[in-house]
């Protein structure tokens, strides 16, 4: 994925201006930067939720514009910290996306998500209904169906937007080895204020006011760059 010069404003204001990187298949690039700092509108562009003002963004060398929709969005998974789930049973939520799956498939990718113990310990299992927005379930629930979702579409490209803000540290561990092994293998976008998941990024990228100001690993950023030090110790 390579981002060429970027722009973008909102209602004439800018929010993105003069960004570009590059960021290489398989590898998990951590986008750090401070409130209002423009991550989350960001990574909107690669699954063109917005569309750039200036400068394109490449997938496999070519612009995202010319890209048929559908065929991009079904290359790209995101796992937001406001997990979106239906009232249906946990079977249907998990296969959102790919309702042909098989029930070995979708348990596979519960387990790979470190879902299906909490699953198995329901009264209908797979077949439970939660209630609309999953209401039934822990915040820690909820991100591990989405990990297993994110499993069994099998995407090119994940973007996990703050995604482990609201948990315990014990279901943390647990949805970081979930994470680890989901973005195996495939290029991940990751926006998030945990330390252990920016130190395993390939690389960070640091943003201000809607510029990239710095971008490298942990080590090489706090020995150089201000904002990113500033980062760090408020975290």
């Amino acid at each position: 994925v390579e981002f060429r010069n970027i722009g973008f404003s909102y209602n004439g204001t800018p929010v993105l201006s003069g960004i570009s990187f590059t960021v290489e298949p398989g590898s998990t690039a951590a986008v750090v930067g401070r409130t209002g700092s423009g991550k989350t509108t960001l990574l909107r562009l690669v699954n063109r939720i917005f569309d750039p003002t200036a400068g394109e963004v490449l997938i496999d060398g070519t612009n995202a514009r010319d890209w048929n929709l559908e065929s991009l969005r079904g290359q790209i998974a995101g796992i937001e910290q406001d997990v979106f789930l239906f009232s249906r049973t946990i079977r249907e939520n998990i296969a959102f996306g790919r309702p042909e799956a098989s029930a070995g498939e979708i348990e596979r990718a519960a387990r790979a998500a470190q879902a299906h113990d909490f699953i198995a310990s329901l009264p209908d299992g797979y077949e439970t209904v939660i209630g609309e927005r999953g209401v039934t379930l822990s915040g820690g629930q909820k991100q591990r169906l989405a990990i297993a979702r994110a499993f069994l579409s099998d995407p090119r490209i994940l973007i996990l937007d703050d995604s482990t803000s609201a948990i315990d540290s014990r279901t943390e561990d647990e949805i970081q080895q979930a994470m680890r092994a989901v973005s195996r293998d495939r290029t991940t976008f990751i926006i998030t204020h945990r330390l252990s998941q920016i130190r395993w990024a390939d690389v960070i990228l640091v943003l201000a006011k809607g510029r990239l100001i710095d971008m490298g690993k942990h080590d090489e950023l706090l020995s150089r760059c201000e904002d990113y030090r500033r980062i760090f110790e408020g975290l």
